[in-house]
Formats: C-alpha cells, sequence, structure tokens
C-alpha cells in the first residue's frame, strides 16, 4: 500500500515542482514590475516624456511649423542662437571656428528637444551657442537648400554668362525655395553680414563663414566628388553673402518706395478733395484745368 503511494508521489512530482516554480517565477515577476513603476514614478516629469515628446533637432522646417516650434515664422532655436549671438559673439575671435563644450551642447540640444525652457544667457557660452546653430543646420532633414533644388544652384554656378545675369538668376532660384527655408535663408544670411563686418576684431570675413556654413546650408555626398561639391557650395555661399543687398532686401526697397510713393499720392488726393470742398466752383474747375494729366502706369509684362 505504501510503496504504491510512493510510486504515485513519484510521477506526479514533476508536475507539482513545476506549477510551484511557476508561481514562485510568477511571485518574482510581479515584484521586480513593482520595483519598475516605483522607479518610473520616482523620475522627473520631462524624462518620463522624453520618448513622446515632438523633437527639433532633425527635423524638418515644415514639421517644426506645424508643431509650433517656431519663433517670428523661424525655427525657435534658430531665432534664439542667432539673438543671443548678435548680442554676445559679435565681436568674439574665431566666432564659429572655435568649437563649443560639447558636453554644454548636448545638454542645450536635449532641452530644446524635450521642449523646456532656455536660458542661454545662464545656461551657456558664445562658442557653445555658435556649435548648437550649426548642429542645428547640419541635421536639417534637407538642408536649408532643398535636395530638389541643390543641382540647379551647382549649374547655376557653372554657367557661363556674366556675373550680373548670374546674380539675377540666384535671386530667382532662391526665391524657389519653400517659404520656410527662404526665411531661413534670409535671416542667416542677414546675421553672418553682420558677424563679417566686425571681420577685424573676430577674424571671421565672408570667405571664413561661406566655408564653414556652406556644409551646414548645403547637404552634400560623400566622398571625393562631395569634397568637390562642396567646394562649389561654399563659394555659392559666399556669393550669397557679398550679394545679400542685391538678392535678398533690393526687392522689398522697391516695394517700400513704391507703397511710399502710394501713401503720398493718396494724401495728395485727399488733400485736394478737401479744398475742392471749400473753393468756389469756378476755382476748382481752373485748378483742375491746370492740373498736369497723370499717365496710366505700364504694365508690368
Amino acid at each position: 500500500m505504501l510503496s504504491s503511494h510512493l510510486h504515485q508521489f513519484v510521477q506526479t512530482l514533476p508536475e507539482r515542482m513545476g506549477a510551484g516554480a511557476l508561481a514562485i517565477c510568477q511571485s518574482k515577476s510581479a515584484v521586480r514590475l513593482k520595483e519598475d513603476m516605483k522607479k518610473i514614478a520616482a523620475l522627473p516629469l520631462n524624462k518620463q516624456r522624453d520618448d513622446s515628446c515632438q523633437k527639433v533637432f532633425g527635423v524638418s522646417l515644415q514639421d517644426l511649423h506645424q508643431q509650433g516650434r517656431t519663433k517670428n515664422g523661424l525655427p525657435a532655436v534658430v531665432w534664439n542662437t542667432v539673438e543671443y549671438l548678435t548680442q554676445h559673439g559679435l565681436t568674439q575671435e574665431g566666432l564659429f571656428r572655435v568649437n563649443g563644450n560639447m558636453k554644454m551642447v548636448d545638454q542645450l540640444r536635449l532641452k530644446y528637444d524635450r521642449g523646456e525652457e532656455v536660458e542661454l544667457a545662464k545656461d551657456a557660452d558664445v562658442c557653445s551657442v555658435a556649435s548648437l546653430l550649426k548642429l542645428f543646420l547640419r541635421e536639417l532633414p534637407d538642408g536649408v537648400i532643398t535636395s530638389a533644388l541643390h543641382p540647379r544652384f551647382i549649374q547655376l554656378y557653372q554657367d557661363t554668362r556674366n556675373d550680373a545675369e548670374k546674380n539675377n538668376n540666384l535671386k530667382e532660384l532662391i526665391k524657389e525655395l519653400p517659404d520656410a527655408n527662404y526665411c531661413l535663408l534670409k535671416y542667416l544670411c542677414r546675421f553672418l553680414t553682420r558677424v563679417a563686418e566686425h571681420h577685424t576684431v573676430n577674424r571671421m570675413n565672408i570667405f571664413n563663414l561661406a566655408t564653414i556654413f556652406g556644409p551646414s546650408c548645403f547637404h552634400v555626398p560623400s566622398g571625393f566628388e562631395g569634397m568637390k561639391e562642396q567646394e562649389i557650395c561654399n563659394k555659392i555661399m559666399a556669393k550669397m553673402l557679398e550679394n545679400y543687398i542685391t538678392l535678398f532686401e533690393l526687392e522689398h526697397t522697391k516695394k517700400d518706395d513704391e507703397n511710399h510713393a502710394c501713401e503720398e499720392l493718396a494724401r495728395i488726393i485727399l488733400v485736394k478733395a478737401s479744398c475742392e470742398q471749400s473753393l468756389p466752383i469756378n476755382l476748382t474747375r481752373a485748378l483742375e484745368r491746370e492740373a498736369p494729366k497723370s499717365t496710366p502706369r505700364n504694365k508690368v509684362q
């Protein structure tokens, strides 16, 4: 009798051990899960959001606009860094050529990616902010100069036409950039021309700046062919800085002059109308006869 019971116990022993082992594993898993939840709850809220928040670096300009990560029509990080450098960095010797503290740059990048408020005046120095700006431009997925228009910029530079015609064609080509890219390029070029104005102090003339920002604005392939193409892109960048007024500002200046002329004409008309109401009819008609006849403006083709 005892022998039969012992035999039955031995046969069911693996099943009994398996069930017990499973219960122990389940218990340990529950304990580990509970501990992990405690650790997550103890983390700062910003770190818990790291995986879910929308980043800034490596994101297209269009996506940044859609996410509201812009300021005055520009990526907020670009606006902040340029404003800071305009106030504190224009006379910094070797600006953009001397690299900043990489640990500080990584910390600033992480803050922007998390959507945290960044105070560059407190959290950074000039060289680190300059490195942060270059990093943002380099990591744009399609570059400031888009891949679709990139070959046409290269082709235009290699064209044998005279400089005046080249500049005009370059201006028209720049206008074909998407609005976000155009605004960023214009803002960046305006800032870099200001940096170049202080080249006797900061040692950064137009050609030095073009050598640094050519790779940031034009994304070229790697290898020997890419190196030759990059040299051309740097020269195009220098041309855009040298001719900034002609390429970006001149058209707006003309429009401002036209608007001013229109406003002046409207003021004259109002004054004339006011005078006509107060003058005798015969005198008003006499003035009309003596007034020069206006000619219609030539139609723009």
